[in-house]
């Protein structure tokens, strides 16, 4: 896939550089630079000669805990750049409070080391694709072409466990993984679509239209869809809702507050999305305020992340 916008790669050391170096070389137009005394002239100089990264990578081993200002620093001299944050599962997580201070709305989790998944679109390559060509989540980038994507568009809140035994049906197979799996997507299922049918819908003043439990008809308007597709190893997920009652700046206040205090109670706020971050491997937010909302992701049946650690997100707007 050709890409012709300015990458900038921002490492930490040399061991760090090399990591990425076998997938940054298939990539054209990437700037590599190391954190070193001389990082803020490099940086200087690259905007001096007007070149304006459309996407700055950035590894945790910088952000936010060694170099908490590296982020404002780098949208000082690019504006308009895009910041992705690679950490890794092994290291201590990065904390949240200051992405929200920054802004910074897209993270990836790696296991040990950045690979190159088959197909050369998960996750890495997936995020840089998307944020270069400015082209959405969508849960059929998570699983192989050609698999079907099922949809339910909500006309009752009754219709709730219907869709989850047509999801648990569709994972066929008799291992622990597969029943995991199926236990994993039941709850996701069940706090996407309980979020779409009572946290979502809110007045004009902010407050919560019905309450959790409440049995109730879904109006048209409200365009509550599900989605979820299954190719024998990752199940894809997606919520819809015309409400568009969240905001980027409010998905990651949730994550953050939820992550600081593990024991909140559910009318702290955001309970739900926070644990649908928590047990899909990546997971995904577009909002467009006062519209629409939509929330999704994957989890892979031989995932080995455990949901009391930190995972990926990108939340975005539009």
């Amino acid at each position: 896939m050709e890409r012709n916008a300015t990458i900038l790669a921002i490492f930490a050391d040399s061991a760090d550089a090399e990591a990425m170096s076998n997938y940054l070389a298939e990539l054209p137009e990437v700037i590599s630079v190391t954190a070193d005394r001389s990082l803020a002239t490099t940086l200087e100089q690259l905007a001096f000669n007007r070149i304006e990264p459309a996407l700055t990578i950035i590894p945790g081993t910088l952000y936010p805990e060694s170099m908490p200002l590296l982020v404002r620093y780098v949208r000082c001299c690019f504006p308009n750049t895009e910041i992705l944050v690679i950490a890794q599962a092994s290291a201590p997580p990065p904390s949240l409070e200051r992405f929200m201070a920054d802004q910074v709305r897209h993270l990836i989790v790696e296991p040990q080391q950045i690979s190159v998944a088959a197909g050369g679109d998960f996750p890495l390559s997936l995020a840089i694709g998307n944020l270069i060509e400015k082209r959405q989540w969508t849960i059929d980038q998570y699983v192989k072409e050609g698999t079907e994507i099922r949809e339910f568009k909500l006309t009752f809140s009754e219709e709730k466990e219907k869709i989850i035994r047509t999801l648990e049906d569709a994972i066929v197979g008799d291992s622990p993984e597969h029943e995991m799996l199926r236990h994993k997507g039941a709850l996701l299922a069940d706090e996407m679509l309980e979020n779409a049918f009572y946290g979502a819908p809110r007045s004009d003043d902010g407050m919560k239209m019905f309450r959790k439990g409440e049995r109730r008809q879904i109006l048209p308007q409200e365009n509550i869809a599900f989605r979820f597709a299954f190719d024998g190893e990752t199940l894809a997920m997606e919520m819809q809702d015309g409400w568009g009652s969240l905001g980027a700046d409010l998905v990651l206040e949730y994550l953050a507050k939820n992550s600081a205090n593990m024991e909140a109670a559910d009318d702290a706020g955001g309970r739900g999305l926070f644990i649908i971050w928590r047990f899909l491997d990546q997971f995904h937010v577009r909002v467009a305020p006062g519209k629409e909302t939509l929330i999704g992701g994957h989890l892979r049946k031989s995932s080995q992340i455990p949901p009391e650690t930190l995972h990926g997100f990108h939340i975005t707007t539009g």
